[in-house]
Order: structure tokens, then sequence, then C-alpha cells
């Protein structure tokens, strides 16, 4: 188990002056205020309207590898941070406010140079702490635009073991990231009441499927997926997990530092969890085997609204809450 501690004045090698190599791709929207190129072999999603999430594709070694980019109002437009520090020290009371512990260690600013020459500057912060028995190490950085509206907020989130191995991937690309000018504004975090959404309003979070089992009788272990999730604002949150007749496959939503936020518990044909409230920030997302005999395919969803809502909502829009697979 690791130390809960947070050491100051390390110095981290992170800059974006690397040339890039071997990214193909070009990401980029004149509303996010950037343009950023990618591998071949990574995709893009939109967990938000402001918010994006590059990571590589399906079952390939980096598929549990998350690079993000999100934009935050400022307070100048209505959100909810003043400046750079108000949103690293919000993101650093999220590592440290769970039941685990967690390592955060400081480093020297960055410096990135916009398309009109402005040097905008930065903080950065390199996170470790454990979840499901793995350690995590996460990378997070702040850096204002120059118009002062909006923060971009960029993390890259691997297992401790294969971070360096996909580190030179997001230098690479933010040695590409280029800001610019933005033409709407960021997405803000302030919490507000919640009122009961329609369910046109819900949006799918993440999706996957797949088949879990059989049972690792050897390593005596159960087979899982896990998946990073960035959750872009102050919202509310469900999951759904479909698995097939007779079947046990559960899912479960923790915070970064392991604590339980919801269960969808598996032998039920009823897929759909309630709403819970969740903030900003990183979560992960674990689908697994609830018994040694149990062996199916798979379907996962994670739901998300700006308002509450319930499960006749998400019924209403997504399906029966009563589904199998075929």
């Amino acid at each position: 188990m690791m130390r809960r501690c947070v050491i100051l004045g390390v110095l981290l090698t992170i800059g974006i002056s690397l040339t890039a190599v071997g990214l193909e791709n070009t990401f980029g929207e004149s509303d996010l205020g950037y343009t950023i190129d990618y591998a071949s072999d990574w995709v893009v999603e939109r967990p938000s309207e402001f918010t994006v999430r590059f990571t590589g594709v399906a079952w390939s070694p980096a598929s549990q590898v998350a690079f993000a980019i999100q934009n935050l109002a400022s307070t100048s437009i209505g959100g909810q941070y003043a400046d750079v520090d108000d949103v690293l020290n919000a993101m650093k009371c999220q590592l440290v406010t769970g039941p685990g512990d967690v390592c955060i260690y400081d480093g020297e600013l960055i410096r990135v140079v916009d398309t009109s020459g402005r040097e905008l500057v930065g903080p950065q912060i390199i996170a470790e702490y454990e979840y499901d028995g793995e350690i995590y190490k996460q990378w997070l950085t702040v850096v204002p635009h120059g118009s002062g509206d909006i923060f971009y907020l960029l993390t890259y989130t691997a297992l401790q073991d294969d971070y360096d191995r996909f580190e030179p991937t997001v230098l690479s690309m933010l040695s590409t990231w280029t800001i610019g000018e933005t033409t709407s504004t960021a997405s803000s975090s302030t919490s507000t009441s919640s009122p009961t959404t329609s369910s046109s309003e819900i949006v799918i979070l993440f999706e996957d499927s797949g088949h879990l089992g059989p049972y690792d009788y050897a390593a005596d272990a159960y087979d899982k997926r896990l998946y990073p999730l960035l959750v872009p604002s102050h919202g509310y949150m469900a999951i759904a997990v479909i698995d097939e007749t007779g079947e046990s496959i559960s899912g479960w939503v923790h915070t970064t530092l392991g604590a339980e936020l919801m269960h969808k518990p598996g032998g039920f044909a009823e897929i759909y969890t309630d709403a819970y409230e969740v903030f900003a920030g990183s979560y992960f997302l674990k689908v697994g085997q609830d018994t040694m005999v149990t062996e199916s395919d798979f379907a996962v969803y994670v739901f998300f609204s700006t308002s509450s809502f319930t499960v006749d909502d998400l019924e209403a829009t997504f399906g029966s809450r009563y589904q199998t697979m075929p």
C-alpha cells in the first residue's frame, strides 16, 4: 500500500518542445480552440461537448491508457475557477479525499506558445495511487487560454507499468498541440440545483462489449475489465450492464482511490442503476464475473446528464430495463 503523501519541488521533465513522431491523424475544432495530432492506432472519444479523450484502439496495448483535454470555464464567463491554481487545487482535493493512499508530486511550470505568440503558463503534477490492486500513475496540467475565459485541463492516466511505455506518444502529441482562438465558451463545472431532466438530455458517456470468463483457476482470479472514465462536469451518472440469460456479470464505478460510487449486481435482468451525483474528474469503471462459473458476453454503458434523471428516463430513451444478450 502506498503512503499518503504530498511531495513538493520534484522536477518534471514533461515539456512540449519535442518533435512529433508517428502521428498521422489530426483532431481540431474551432469551438475548442486547438488542434492536436495523434497516432493512427489511437481513437478519439467525446465524453462531452468540451472534453476530448484519446486512447489506443480496443484490445491494443494502449487501450487502457487515457490522454484527455477538457475545457473548463473561468469565473469571467460564469464558471467555477478563477485561475489555474483554483483548477489544480480542485483536482488535488479529488485525489486526496478518498479512502486510499496517494502520492502527489508537484513539478515545474509548463509553458505553451499559442498561435499569436503569447506564452501560456500552467502548473503540473504527477499522482500515484492504488486501485483494485493495481498502481496507477496520472500526469495533470492546467493551461489557461489567452482570452482568460477558459482553462485547459490535460490528464494522462495509465497503469504504473505502462506509464513510461506510452509517455513518449503523449509527449509527442503535446508537441503538436496548437492553441488558437475559441468561438464558444467552455463547459462550466459550477454546481446547480437538480431538477428532473428530460430523457433527451442524457448522453452515453462510455460503452463497450465483449466476453468475460472463464475463471482463471491457476491464478485464482475472476475475469474483469477496467476502464478509466473522465466525467466532464458536475452532474449525474448511471450504468447499465447486460449479460446472457442465467449468467452473472456485475459493474462498479469507483473513485480513483477506490471508494465505491455505484454497483450494478449481476444475476438480474434489470440492467440500469439509479443515477448518482458526480463531480468533474477521473473515475474507474469495472465489469467482471460475479461467480467462478459465470462466463458470458456482456455490454456496458455509462450514462451522464447535468441534471438528475431516473430509470424511467433511461428506459424511455435507451430501451427496456429488462434485457439480456442474444
